[in-house]
C-alpha cells in the first residue's frame, strides 16, 4: 500500500490540472470566438495541442515555479495548503487546531480511506471503475487489431517517403493510420473509378497526416481506459476532435485549391455512407467520423459553407497565449502539490495540535 500511495497522489493531481486546463480552455475558446479568430479553426486548433503539450509538461513546469519561487521568495509558500498554514498561524483563520489539521489533510485521508478497503461502497465503486477501464483497454486492443487486419490486407498502391497509400474491398470509408514506423492511408477501391472523390479523400487524409493528427488521436485514445470518468477529459477529447475536422476541411480547401461546394457534396455523400455503419472507431482519422457524423457534419458543412476565410494568426499571439497557458498550469500544479516536508510552519501547527489534544483530554479527566 506505501508503494501505491504516491502513485496514487500523483493521479489525483492529473486529474485535478485536467480540470484546471478544462477550465482554462473554456476561458480561451471564449475569448477566441469573440476576436477574428472565431473561424480561425487551424489557429484553435494549435493553440488547443499547446494547451495539451503544456498539460503534459505540467509536473516540469510545476517543479519549475518552486525552484524559482524559493531562489526569489525564500520565505514565500506556493503550495496551498502551506499556504493556508501560514495564513492559520497568522490567526487569519478563525477554526480548532485540529479542525484545521484535518481538512488539510483531507486527500491523504481519502487516499487512505480508498486503499483501506474498509468501506464497501467505496471498494464496489473502485471495483466498478476498474472494470469499466480494462474493457476501455480491451476494446482499444480489438479495434487496433482490426485496423492492422485491414491495413495488412489491403493492396500497396501507392509509397512515398513516409506514407503508404493502400486500396481496400473491406472499407467504404477512406483512413489515415499509424503503425510503429510507417503511416498509411487505406481508400476504398472504388474510389478508382471517381477521380474526383479520389482526390479529395488523399488531400483530407494527408492533411490529418501533415498535422499530426494521427499521434494526436493514439494520446488520446491511450489515455482513455485511466481518465474515461474525468469530465473535463471527455470535453478536451471533443473539442479535439471537433477542431480537428474543421482545420482539416479549412487547410485542404485553402491549400489545394479545391471547390468548397463540390468538397461539401463529398462529405455529405460519404456521411450517408457512414451514419449505419460500424466500423473500427480508434487509432485512425477518417473523413468522416461515424459515431458522431450527424452533429460533426452539421457543423463542417456550415464552417465551409458560411465561415469566412481567416488568415493565419501572428505568432506573437500564438506563443503569447502557449505561454499564458504554460504560466497559469505552472502556478496551478504547484499550488496542488502536497508537501510532505516538515516547515517550520508544519511544525508549529503540530505543537498546536498536540497542545489543544493534551488540553481536551485534561479537561475530560
Amino acid at each position: 500500500m506505501t508503494a501505491v500511495k504516491p502513485v496514487l497522489d500523483a493521479y489525483l493531481e492529473m486529474n485535478i490540472v485536467l480540470g484546471l486546463s478544462a477550465v482554462i480552455w473554456l476561458v480561451a475558446r471564449t475569448v477566441l470566438v469573440r476576436t477574428s479568430l472565431r473561424y480561425g479553426f487551424v489557429a484553435q486548433l494549435r493553440t488547443l495541442k499547446a494547451l495539451c503539450i503544456c498539460v503534459v509538461f505540467s509536473p516540469l513546469l510545476a517543479l519549475g515555479v518552486s525552484a524559482l519561487a524559493a531562489l526569489a521568495w525564500p520565505d514565500r509558500a506556493v503550495a496551498l495548503g502551506d499556504i493556508a498554514v501560514a495564513a492559520y498561524l497568522r490567526g487569519d483563520i478563525g477554526m480548532p487546531a485540529t479542525q484545521f489539521e484535518a481538512l488539510l489533510n483531507t486527500r491523504e485521508r481519502w487516499i487512505d480511506l480508498v486503499l483501506s478497503g474498509q468501506h464497501p461502497l467505496m471498494t464496489i465503486t473502485l471495483i466498478a471503475l476498474t472494470l469499466v477501464a480494462c474493457l476501455l483497454a480491451v476494446r482499444a486492443i480489438r479495434d487496433a487489431v482490426a485496423i492492422r487486419k485491414t491495413v495488412n490486407s489491403s493492396f500497396l498502391w501507392r509509397r512515398s517517403a513516409c506514407v503508404d497509400i493502400r486500396l481496400s474491398d473491406r472499407i467504404t470509408i477512406p483512413f489515415a493510420v499509424r503503425g510503429l514506423r510507417r503511416r498509411h492511408v487505406v481508400l476504398p477501391s472504388h474510389l478508382l473509378d471517381t477521380p474526383r472523390e479520389l482526390r479529395f479523400a488523399l488531400a483530407h487524409e494527408f492533411q490529418h497526416i501533415r498535422a499530426g493528427d494521427v499521434e494526436w488521436e493514439i494520446g488520446f485514445e491511450l489515455l482513455r481506459p485511466v481518465l474515461f470518468w474525468n469530465p473535463a477529459y471527455l470535453m478536451l477529447k471533443y473539442q479535439f476532435d471537433r477542431l480537428r475536422e474543421l482545420a482539416c476541411d479549412q487547410s485542404v480547401v485553402a491549400r489545394k485549391r479545391i471547390n468548397a461546394r463540390e468538397y461539401t457534396a463529398c462529405l455529405l455523400d460519404y456521411c450517408a455512407r457512414t451514419v449505419s455503419m460500424g466500423r473500427p472507431r480508434v487509432l485512425n482519422v477518417a473523413l468522416v467520423t461515424g459515431g458522431k457524423a450527424k452533429r460533426v457534419l452539421r457543423q463542417r458543412v456550415i464552417a465551409l459553407t458560411d465561415a469566412p476565410q481567416v488568415s493565419a494568426p501572428l505568432p506573437v499571439v500564438f506563443l503569447g497565449l502557449t505561454l499564458t497557458f504554460a504560466a497559469l498550469l505552472a502556478v496551478g500544479s504547484a499550488s496542488i502539490q502536497q508537501t510532505h516536508d516538515w516547515s517550520h510552519d508544519r511544525l508549529m501547527l503540530s505543537t498546536v495540535v498536540n497542545l489543544e489534544r493534551l488540553e481536551a483530554r485534561n479537561q475530560g479527566n
